[in-house]
């Protein structure tokens, strides 16, 4: 039988287990024993408990006891049963249970709950033992008690159906007939001639009360007062009938009832004995006798019955239940624990261990139950006797075998609660190793994303510079060469224009100087054939464009020295930004003038302080969006606006592009972020102009609508603080 939970069996070792194995083996021999749940649940019980039942193991299992209630205990009984071990108290009693064929049996009953970790009962064990035989034998007592009353009062018995004698009072021999003559005859012989019809009448009306006059062997009418009632007598529906007088009733229900309890108490088999109302022995059965080792010779007419279990005087329950003393006046004379005995007012059972007793002391439990009269006065004690030795062993066993158990699970727990500690810290110190790795992680992460869009934007600037380098070097070695053209297309008109004075100079003298007639025809055909006069407009027209043609790849080569500002080192310098955004404009003319028309908006704007090339960079950036934003298909518009406050002037870039949806307009100021097609774009324009706005200590604001465009708006300070511009530009 199992009797502590599973979880044991992994840590209770093999030793230990075996000798579990022999205390269920040892109380499986005895003890009717079953295992229930905290709710009252089986959940195991031996093989004893189903004998005594009538189920079998598997009926019980998952079933509660209330399935073997008799109905004969009140609610309150097992509500203070179930307060008592709910408290993790151990109860005892005496309980009536109903077998599976309906028959009755008495079990006295030991619950002990085991308690869980929480020091709540979580499993109840009940160890119960076999009384329905001493509790027959005190119902036949009290039985017997009733019959001896009745039969002590009663002249004769006839069975209800009949009117033969079938029992005849010895104290009738005043009728002067035998025992046996009495048996011999009929019912009604024994009636007054008078009171024969009432005689008849006893078996037609059950309980029925009647007074006649009856005539003993003498003849001679004997007028005393006779009565009828119905009865059970040997299994048998009777009538008694009754009449005698109170002081001979007195002393006939005293000697039979002494001859019933005598032979009630040395026929039983458990020990006995029975005092009267003065503590004198009346009775000491042979039981009792092996039990105690004194003999009833001499304790029977003795007030000595306290010498076969104490060594000194003192009262035993007997004595307190004659006296009729209270429960309290009971565990006040040593008695601990005394038990209410549920068949009788006045009866209790205690468990006593008595050392002199048995080779080594004997458990015992003591019932003792008044005898009462008619009078309801107590006339004496009937004490009965129980060696519940084994029993106890068996709880003192399992006791202590729990007690081991505990001590185990608590050692077993204490062990796992440190393990547990131990666990728990180390949880917490990689909880807190993997917080410190995984902040470490995302600095390190942030800090290579930082150094990503550093490397880009050096990567971005270095580029800018390359390019700026280059375009400087190309402007230089363009300018050299464009100044000595320039340089000689002045000298050239120059030259022209003399000789054009000179040719004005020989027209006018033509007439005149007509030496050679010949000569002159040749000359005038050669000016009509070279078309002098169209020479003469034209060549000054030819020269005015090439000059015009020099002085824009001049402005061109200029734009670009001043969109490098390769011959500036990064100083804050007082700009015009339309300035800085017209020479920008002609930078990106060859990506704008094929996909839209450049319209400008400028306000008035003062100088601002600022680093130019990389306002120049912030500009670029935007007119290519702008660009690009724009469809191949059709010619938009980008709009340059411009304006100023006391403190700030802005720049506008407006497109009639494709416009930016919304999901994407808190992204594209984010490093690499781009929705151009792969290869077009790096992600980085956007980020590197919010990052130079930033920190010129101004903002960008962006506005766009899908399907209309998208209009930037680059606000900056006219002047500057220097104080978050402090940081050497990447």
């Amino acid at each position: 039988m199992e009797t502590e939970p599973d979880r044991l069996d992994a840590v209770v070792p093999s030793s230990q287990q075996r000798e579990l194995e022999n205390y269920k083996f040892v109380f499986d021999q005895h003890a009717i024993i079953s295992v229930t749940d905290a709710a009252g649940s089986i959940l195991d019980a031996n093989e004893l408990f189903s004998k005594i039942s009538g189920f079998s193991r598997e009926e019980l299992i998952g079933r509660d006891h209330r399935m073997l209630n008799s109905g004969y205990h009140l609610k309150d009984f097992f509500e203070g049963m179930w307060l008592t071990i709910g408290a993790g108290k151990v109860w005892q009693s005496n309980i009536r249970n109903r077998r599976k064929n309906g028959e009755f049996y008495w079990v006295s009953t030991t619950i002990v709950p085991l308690l869980g970790e929480n020091g709540q009962p979580h499993k109840y064990v009940a160890i119960c033992t076999d009384i329905t035989a001493q509790v027959k034998t005190e119902e036949e007592l009290q039985c017997s008690q009733q019959v001896s009353r009745g039969l002590s009062e009663t002249v004769a018995v006839i069975p209800h159906r009949g009117s033969k004698l079938i029992h005849a009072n010895p104290v009738t021999e005043f009728t002067n007939f035998t025992h046996d003559e009495l048996l011999s005859m009929d019912y009604w012989e024994l009636a007054h001639s008078d009171s024969r019809e009432l005689a008849h009448q006893r078996g037609e009306a059950m309980d029925a009360h009647s007074e006649y006059s009856i005539t003993p062997k003498s003849d001679t009418e004997i007028g005393v007062e006779r009565s009828a009632a119905n009865t059970e007598h040997s299994g048998e529906l009777a009538v008694l009938v009754t009449g005698i007088t109170d002081s001979k009733r007195a002393e006939v229900a005293q000697l039979h009832a002494q001859q019933v309890l005598a032979q009630i108490v040395n026929a039983n088999p458990m020990p006995k004995f029975v005092i009267d109302a003065n503590c004198v022995v009346t009775h000491w059965n042979k039981a009792c006798e092996m039990i105690t080792g004194i003999s009833a010779a001499e304790m029977v007419g003795t007030n000595n019955h306290w010498r076969a279990f104490y060594t000194e005087r003192r009262l035993v329950l007997s004595d307190l239940v004659v006296k009729g003393v209270s429960e309290a006046e009971i565990v006040e004379s040593h008695y601990s624990n005394p038990r209410c005995f549920p068949l009788s007012d006045g009866a209790y059972n205690v468990d006593i261990f008595h050392p002199s007793l048995g080779e080594h002391g004997l458990w015992l439990s003591c019932t003792a139950a008044p005898l009462i009269n008619e009078q309801k006065q107590i006339v004496g004690a009937l004490t009965t006797f129980r060696d519940i030795t084994k029993q106890k062993f068996f709880e003192e066993e399992l006791n202590h075998a729990h007690r081991d158990l505990e001590q185990l699970v608590q050692s077993r727990t204490a062990e796992l609660e440190q393990a547990n500690l131990r666990l728990a810290a180390d949880v917490r110190n990689r909880e807190r190793a993997e917080a410190v790795l995984l902040r470490r992680n995302m600095q390190l992460s942030e800090l290579n994303a930082r150094l990503n869009v550093v490397q880009e934007h050096l990567l971005q600037n270095e580029k800018m510079a390359s390019i700026g380098q280059l375009a400087a070097g190309v402007a230089h070695e363009i300018n050299n060469p464009i100044g000595y053209v320039h340089s000689n297309i002045g000298a050239l008109e120059t030259y022209l224009n003399d000789l054009f004075l000179i040719l004005d100079a020989y027209a006018s003298t033509e007439n005149v100087l007509m030496i050679d007639a010949a000569a002159h025809a040749e000359l005038q055909r050669l000016k009509a054939e070279l078309n002098l006069d169209f020479l003469r407009m034209d060549i000054p027209l030819l020269m005015a464009e090439s000059k015009e043609g020099i002085s824009r790849v001049s402005k061109i080569v200029q734009d670009l020295k001043d969109f490098s500002h390769v011959n500036s080192s990064q100083e804050w310098k007082w700009v015009n930004l339309h300035q800085g955004l017209n020479s920008t404009l002609n930078v990106v003319n060859n990506e704008i003038k094929y996909k839209a028309k450049v319209v400008k908006e400028y306000g008035i704007l003062p100088e601002i302080e600022c680093l130019p090339s990389e306002i120049n960079q912030v500009f670029l950036n935007l007119l290519v969006n702008a660009a690009h934003a724009i469809a191949d298909a059709e010619r938009g518009i980008i709009t340059l606006r411009s304006g100023c406050d006391d403190l700030h002037v802005w720049i506008e870039v407006a497109d009639t592009g494709s416009g930016i949806v919304p999901e994407n307009l808190k992204r594209i100021f984010d490093p690499f972020f781009t929705t151009k097609p792969i290869g077009k774009g790096t992600g980085l324009g956007l980020s590197l102009s919010y990052g130079i706005v930033t920190k010129h200590g101004g903002s960008i604001e962006v506005e766009s609508k899908v399907g209309t465009g998208t209009t930037f708006r680059v606000i900056l300070p006219q002047r500057q603080s220097h104080e978050s511009t402090q940081e050497e530009t990447p």
